[in-house]
């Protein structure tokens, strides 16, 4: 009886990743239509400080196509609590980063990922100071995602406590020699947990299953970007 009640109490996916939106692809028509508009100035003055609106044209206008064989190079945005908690999650966690490594190794485009080293993560997270750090890696493509999640629970008088968790990944792919954002990526998957006897408490439950959503969202998001690589 108490193997059959363990065996009840395990963790178990209920509900798969949505659809990602992500970037479209520009058709061809657009830079016919652009020509028309190219000698159009900003109606604010003070816009300039920032970008001259020549420079915002050029950008605007260029027509990128990915490089043929990059290194990728991802960093999480913000603290990734998981590898913080238990050893079992600290392993889950990493076997997810393990995972998505090789989701991007797969693709022809890649000749190597891997995560930008903690010692060259900025402390201004800026476009600008992330480009630089991506050049100092000779990292030609930077993957930056943040992953945010919320958790309902559900406490059982007769049965195992459960918790649900929606879990969502935002990602931006930079490009390091353009300082172009070209790609970017969110979804969002649920995942529900029955609380075992194995877990340290209810929280470890609930961060289980933000794991295991995470895990799937950022799969997704992954599985994207590596389809706009391939894209000539």
């Amino acid at each position: 009886m108490i193997r059959i009640l363990s065996l009840l109490l395990i963790l178990f996916a209920t509900a798969g990743c949505a659809v990602p939106i992500s970037t479209a692809a520009r058709p061809d028509a657009y830079y016919d239509s652009v020509t028309s508009d190219s000698g159009t100035a900003s109606l604010f003055s003070g816009d300039e400080s920032v970008l001259s609106d020549e420079a915002i044209g050029r950008i605007l206008e260029y027509d990128y196509t990915p490089p043929m064989l990059s290194r990728v190079a991802l960093m999480p945005f913000g603290r990734e609590i998981w590898s913080e908690w238990s050893e079992e999650l600290a392993l889950a966690s990493d076997r997810m980063r393990t995972d998505v490594l090789g989701q991007l190794v797969s693709s022809p485009r890649v000749y190597d990922a891997s995560y930008l080293p903690s010692i060259l993560i900025p402390q201004q997270k800026t476009v600008p100071h992330l480009r630089e750090a991506a050049a100092r890696y000779q990292a030609d493509l930077l993957l930056v995602y943040r992953s945010y999640c919320r958790s309902f629970q559900r406490h059982r008088l007769f049965a195992a406590d459960r918790s649900k968790s929606y879990c969502g990944v935002e990602a931006v792919l930079l490009d390091t020699r353009t300082g172009l954002v070209p790609f970017t990526s969110v979804a969002l998957e649920s995942f529900e947990a029955s609380e075992n006897e194995s877990d340290i408490n209810f929280r470890e439950t609930m961060l289980k299953a933000q794991l295991s959503a995470t895990e799937g969202a950022l799969g997704s998001v992954v599985s994207e970007i590596v389809g706009f690589l391939a894209k000539d």
